[in-house]
């Protein structure tokens, strides 16, 4: 069998981190605890009445001894363990406190130069290329030439791959010190790759296989060939992102301008530990409307940050700068600046973003549409949705780690702090309802979407933008015109504002002619949205029919797509009920 080695190019990197390291509690040890309270007992007699392994008890109580709540005697009958006087004060808590050290550790990690992902060290052992070149010469060896990547080390792949489940980051130690060139070896042996981690990409896996394919039939040393690895994969074209099984409340689905004011001043109102506010637009109307609010938020404890993207005046690239250092002067004549932090960078995304606490705990939610908090008026019609499941609230938290990094990709003290949110919000325990599939959506993903609905779709499919132009007609209007003429569903396509003439079509249904997809004109329409049937629903920033974001800035839009039972017809009526409205006032 032939053996060829294949050459991955990699950078290797090495940081500081600081984290919390401590499992929380589970339930058996938590009653097994509240057993103890009412009497003493051995080991056997926890395991009978508990129907459990004499094991999984004794390990329980040796973590609970640690934690001093436990203790333990010899009597006749043997070693008996009974809860101390901090056991009973803990035992009622809803969860026991968790015991956890704080710590630092330098981490080793690895980033593959084809596909971006981020890997423990150990996961890719690493060789220098004077290494690689001396193996060279003795075994049949193919380099795979590097791709140019913009972005890499994302947040949620750090704190993902680099923290163990009972870990919670704290904090990065600042460093300049660069990435180093290295290489990992994957083994050819027939058509098995070996050498490469369960999770390596499926499009590494593939050009390792053809790279050994165009292997020379004997050892070049030098003259080893190079496999050009081609471009990156477009989003387009990649698998729809994975989905987050989640917790949804019908209450959370938050449509019209009203019902975003209110949301807005009652999550400022209500909060006492956190608020952060990611608002394309500031103007100094809007973040007016909202200061006094804000400063009474700061006073009761909660630390605030304000963050933009772009102002909307392209002719005028420091109107937004203007409006940014005037706020930051009411703050600081406040003497408020450290709990109210108006950022001066621009993130460079149209995302909108509203993440708080609920006033009664450090719990937050996270909420994603189109309502720009800080410069609307709230008169248009939005569409946003809002979490508090702690999986959709970390994954938010992650994007905006990433929205806060300096312009040389490195970790800011902001993001930090954002990620450490993320970490801790985590670990939080999801909260009852309707269990609901939820994906997280960027950029250039959102396409994957509009084509996913054109397949999908059996009865309708919905769409609303606030703007309209060129890009409608791929991104929308042709997927629309597909799915009725081929599965026969009904079309209906909404914007707000025209960035050019309208671009609409028209097609038929079984050789039947009438059937057609136009775009229709609804004045103060400004919500996002894409639906199909009654159970899928995406609220997002991004312009359906105006928009077509590169892959160079990945979060330059974020939506969610939530598959939940009746979540579209809920968005669907109440946007027909609304138009109907403002006909009749019209």
């Amino acid at each position: 069998m032939s053996v060829v080695r294949v050459a991955i190019p990699l950078l290797k990197g090495k940081r500081k981190f600081f984290l919390e390291k401590g499992r929380p509690w589970s339930l058996a040890e938590h009653v097994l605890l509240a057993a103890l309270i009412n009497k003493p007992r051995t080991v056997g007699e926890l395991a009978v009445a508990g129907d459990v392994p004499q094991r999984l008890v004794l390990e329980a109580l040796i973590r609970l001894m640690r934690a001093g709540w436990v203790t333990l005697q010899q009597e006749s009958q043997g070693v008996v363990f009974s809860a101390t006087a901090a056991g009973r004060s803990v035992v009622g808590d809803e969860e026991l406190p968790k015991l956890a050290k704080s710590t630092s550790r330098w981490m080793n990690f690895v980033i593959d130069k084809i596909t971006g992902t981020l890997y423990r060290s150990r996961e890719m052992p690493f060789l220098e290329q004077r290494i690689v070149e001396r193996r060279a010469a003795r075994e049949r060896l193919v380099w795979l030439r590097p791709r140019d990547l913009d972005a890499f080390d994302d947040t949620a792949g750090v704190l993902a791959t680099l923290f163990e489940d009972d870990e919670k980051f704290l904090g990065i130690e600042p460093s300049a010190e660069k990435m180093v060139n290295r290489f990992a070896i994957a083994t050819v042996r027939g058509t098995s790759v070996e050498g490469l981690p369960p999770r390596a990409p499926a499009e590494l896996i593939e050009l390792v296989k053809r790279a050994a394919r165009n292997a020379p039939p004997a050892p070049m040393a030098e003259n080893s060939p190079h496999h050009d690895t081609g471009r990156q994969v477009s989003f387009v074209d990649r698998p729809a992102p994975r989905s987050i099984d989640a917790i949804y409340r019908p209450e959370d689905l938050i449509l019209g301008g009203a019902m975003h004011e209110s949301v807005l001043h009652e999550a400022i109102r209500k909060a006492k530990h956190r608020i952060i506010i990611h608002s394309t637009f500031i103007s100094e109307q809007g973040f007016a409307l909202v200061q006094a609010p804000l400063i009474a938020a700061a006073k009761r404890g909660a630390v605030i940050d304000v963050l933009w993207g772009e102002d909307e005046n392209k002719t005028d690239a420091v109107t937004t700068a203007k409006t940014i250092a005037k706020v930051r002067a009411s703050i600081e004549a406040e003497g408020l600046s450290l709990s109210i932090r108006v950022h001066p960078f621009s993130t460079r995304s149209h995302a909108k973003i509203l993440v708080c606490d609920d006033g009664r705990s450090e719990r937050l939610s996270a909420t994603v549409g189109s309502c720009n908090w800080l410069s609307s008026g709230f008169q248009n019609y939005e569409a946003s949705i809002r979490f508090s499941d702690p999986r959709v609230v970390s994954a938010i938290l992650e994007q905006v780690a990433d929205l806060t990094r300096g312009g040389d990709r490195h970790w800011t003290e902001l993001t930090s702090e954002m990620a450490r949110l993320a970490s801790d919000a985590r670990l939080q325990k999801p909260p009852t309802g309707v269990k609901a599939k939820v994906t997280l959506v960027l950029g250039p993903q959102h396409a994957q979407f509009a084509r996913i609905a054109r397949d999908a779709a059996r009865r309708r499919m919905f769409v609303t933008s606030h703007r309209i132009g060129a890009a409608a007609r791929p991104s929308v209007v042709l997927p629309a015109i597909t799915a009725v003429r081929e599965n026969g569903i009904e079309a209906r396509v909404f914007y707000g504002l025209a960035s050019e003439s309208p671009v609409g079509a028209s097609t038929s249904h079984n050789g039947h002619p009438g059937s057609s997809v136009l775009p229709v004109l609804v004045s103060k329409l400004h919500a996002k949205i894409l639906a199909w049937d009654d159970d899928h629903v995406l609220i997002t920033s991004q312009n359906w029919l105006s928009a077509d974001p590169g892959e160079s800035n990945l979060r330059r839009e974020i939506g969610l797509m939530v598959h939940s039972k009746g979540i579209a017809t809920a968005v669907i009526d109440n946007f027909d009920a609304a138009k109907g409205d403002a006909g009749a006032a019209s």
